[in-house]
């Protein structure tokens, strides 16, 4: 069994997205010319969303998933390109898709997009503050595990 850092996999995706964030902002003022409604939109969606992700209203419905599983002896950690690879899927690869597309016609919503992505990156960098360093997951089942 192949297992993941929860805590790694936050912290490797955060500099991916806001650096993929950065490179759309600066794309869609490229194409805007300028545009001061794309810096006031990407600074709204990456409130927004750090926000949302922060306190996500859906958690109350989760069930209670109790204490996660000790981690098996014969477990191995997968390498550090595996944690971001899977972690970016499909939230991180999925917006950037999109902003790319929108670069072309609405580059204002290529802004937003990219404050999105500005916003999942922050909200990581926090989560990752406080999620405990022994807990692993198994990304095929989505099962925790402790060291």
């Amino acid at each position: 069994m192949t297992v993941e850092s929860l805590r790694l996999r936050l912290l490797l995706v955060a500099p991916l997205r806001l650096v993929l964030s950065a490179a759309l902002l600066v794309a869609a003022n490229v194409v805007a010319a300028g545009s001061r409604a794309a810096l006031l939109v990407f600074v709204g969606g990456a409130f927004g969303v750090a926000f949302l992700a922060w306190t996500d209203p859906r958690a109350r419905f989760l069930p209670a998933s109790g204490e996660p599983a000790a981690l098996p002896a014969d477990a191995s950690v997968a390498p550090a390109w595996l944690h971001a690879v899977h972690a970016s899927f499909p939230s991180t690869v999925g917006v950037s898709i999109l902003a790319a597309v929108a670069l072309a016609v609405q580059p204002t919503l290529t802004a937003l997009l990219a404050g999105v992505l500005a916003g999942l990156g922050i909200a990581a960098l926090v989560a990752a503050y406080g999620i405990d360093p022994r807990l692993y997951l198994e990304p095929r089942t989505r099962a925790l595990f402790r060291r």
